[in-house]
């Protein structure tokens, strides 16, 4: 139990269902929450500041806490900002005896998605890099584009690079541009149309090996597409512009997506979108015209390549089939975001910040295992559910096992990663995907649809910490300190207060599921002990410190500071 330093109180007990435990007041407090006058039941917290120290008392049988100190300026430099706290009375961590262990399989249970030792990992990032180095091109170039689709004048007569065919039809050869420089020198590949649904054109470059994808395959990426990713993409994040007026996304597979992963890496590009390909091809008074633009919407994704000609690098048909569907929701919605600020929300002069954008992709592939796998948000899925079928843990370990494994990499060193820095760090990346789906549920409730959620963050002029004030509230900071103490508390303690907690996802129990049973949570928790502990913060990261106050003793725990740091303590039993 945690109270101010002015006033001393007897230990107080949780109450469950109405019924006092023994050795309990009956006036004890009951209900989770922020304590304000310091008085905690396991669940709550309370505010340490740098101008008010906190007093604990152990009570007859003694607590268990987490001391969690976040900085909520949010910014998305490297700027560090340092903290030290002194305590007097505190133990190490284990005077109260621990609840029941998480959720576990049953015993013989068929096995989550991990990674396989030495074996190569997704590159998802490298469209958001191959874009970041390249928007300089394109600076203030929103308007002229849209002033040239509007007259119609983007596309030069004749200029058969460009995936414009406004009927494609099976078996046309189109000239497509795969050069990874903005406009300039041009690659050209011929691609052939294998496949056409009523949202896709699927087109197979002409170098692609033998052995790889039949025509039933192409054609079931495009009823897959058509079916699953376009209509759950376009629900949630808006429907992309159309600017080569063929009411269809062109979904591009290509030798050339497999030579950018070099011989023996230890991770692969499995597909990307490029900005280029949505800026007009001539020149205007208004903008200098990009003549390697597809000007199309479209995707590169990775060919079967079972014989690894390409770099040696071994690529068969199964392997491509099982992550290609999960790489176009990703790549889907950076298409959606871009063309919509690009050509249909008014006003806008600039992209998305690649943190929120990346982590609006990875939204994507959570919203499509959750429809592949006929669940909802706020199902509080554990390793018991997300292994309870064989629809359910196969689309966990094809569209989700990636998420799991980057918000993992975030909570191992969470003082060092922020959801909003601009560095596209696997880290950066999982803790900006679980950000939202917190921000997300705490915003929903009980119940309701996400998509009016994400269709705020997509279909707006602003960007990056504003765009999240404006959709989740001004008090953002506060909400950020929240979800830090979310990572550690959430399933810990029954009855936990909605703002500590993370209703989709149980991860306590999955990461046991997922790294063996006997492996600890992986949330980086350091020590407090009497004496004094320093450290520093970068902005929106936190830093974690798990004490107990013994059995009929108090502490007292002391935050100095000048940083915009905001601490809470929490009582975990």
């Amino acid at each position: 139990m945690i109270q101010r330093r002015a006033r001393r109180v007897s230990s107080v007990c949780w109450v469950a269902a109405g019924v006092v435990l023994a050795g309990c007041r009956s006036d004890d407090p009951a209900g989770p929450g922020l304590s304000t006058d310091g008085r905690l039941i396991p669940g709550q917290a309370a505010a340490l500041t740098s101008t008010s120290p906190l007093t604990l008392d152990g009570g007859a049988s003694g607590t268990e806490n987490i001391l969690v100190i976040a900085d909520t300026l949010l910014t998305s430099g490297n700027a560090k900002f340092t903290y030290s706290v002194s305590s007097s009375g505190t133990g190490a961590a284990g005077a109260v005896a621990p609840p029941a262990s998480a959720l576990q399989p049953a015993a013989g249970a068929p096995s989550l998605s991990r990674a396989a030792v030495n074996a190569p990992v997704l590159d998802i990032g490298f469209g958001m890099r191959l874009n970041a180095r390249n928007r300089a091109r394109f600076e203030g170039g929103f308007r002229a584009a849209r002033s040239a689709l509007a007259s119609r004048s983007a596309l030069p007569k004749g200029m058969s690079r460009s995936v414009v065919a406004a009927d494609p039809q099976v078996g046309e050869v189109y000239s497509i541009n795969v050069g990874l420089d903005a406009c300039s020198p041009i690659a050209n590949r011929s691609g052939r149309v294998v496949a056409i649904g009523t949202q896709s054109v699927v087109v197979s470059d002409t170098q692609n090996p033998t052995g790889g994808f039949s025509t039933a395959d192409y054609q079931r990426f495009a009823a897959r597409f058509d079916t699953l990713v376009y209509p759950l993409s376009v629900e949630n994040f808006g429907a992309p512009a159309d600017i080569d007026a063929n009411k269809k996304i062109v979904l591009f597979f290509t030798t050339a997506v497999n030579a950018l992963t070099p011989s023996n890496s230890d991770s692969y590009v499995a597909g990307f979108f490029f900005d280029r390909d949505l800026f007009p091809i001539v020149t205007t008074p208004e903008f200098q015209g990009c003549e390697g633009s597809n000007y199309s919407e479209l995707f590169y994704l990775l060919a079967p390549d079972p014989t690894g000609t390409v770099n040696g690098n071994v690529r068969r048909t199964g392997f491509v089939d099982s992550v290609t569907t999960s790489v176009i929701a990703h790549e889907f919605q950076h298409l959606i975001n871009s063309s919509r600020r690009l050509y249909v929300t008014q006003g806008v002069e600039q992209f998305e910040e690649t943190w929120l954008n990346e982590g609006l992709s990875h939204i994507a592939e959570e919203l499509l295992f959750l429809r592949e796998a006929g669940l909802t948000p706020r199902s509080n899925l554990d390793s018991i559910a997300v292994r309870s079928t064989e629809r359910i843990r196969l689309s966990f370990n094809m569209n989700m096992s990636s998420n799991a494994a980057r918000y993992r990499q975030y909570l191992e060193a969470p003082s060092e990663n922020s959801p909003f820095r601009d560095d596209d760090s696997l880290e950066t990346r999982g803790a900006t995907w679980n950000l939202l789906r917190y921000l997300a549920d705490r915003k929903a409730g009980g119940s309701g649809s996400d998509a009016p959620t994400w269709q705020a963050l997509v279909n707006t002029a602003k960007t990056g910490v504003g765009n999240l004030r404006a959709v989740f509230g001004a008090d953002l900071g506060s909400r950020v300190r929240d979800w830090t103490v979310s990572n550690y508390m959430d399933d810990q303690v029954s009855g936990l207060p909605a703002e500590f907690s993370q209703p989709s996802w149980h991860w306590h129990s999955l990461y046991k599921a997922l790294a063996g049973l006997g492996k600890p949570y992986p949330l980086e928790v350091k020590t407090l002990t009497a004496g004094a502990a320093s450290g520093t913060v970068l902005g929106g990261t936190a830093d974690y410190y798990r004490f107990s106050v013994p059995a009929n003793a108090t502490a007292t725990i002391t935050l100095t500071t000048t940083a915009p740091i905001d601490a809470r303590v929490v009582r975990i039993r």
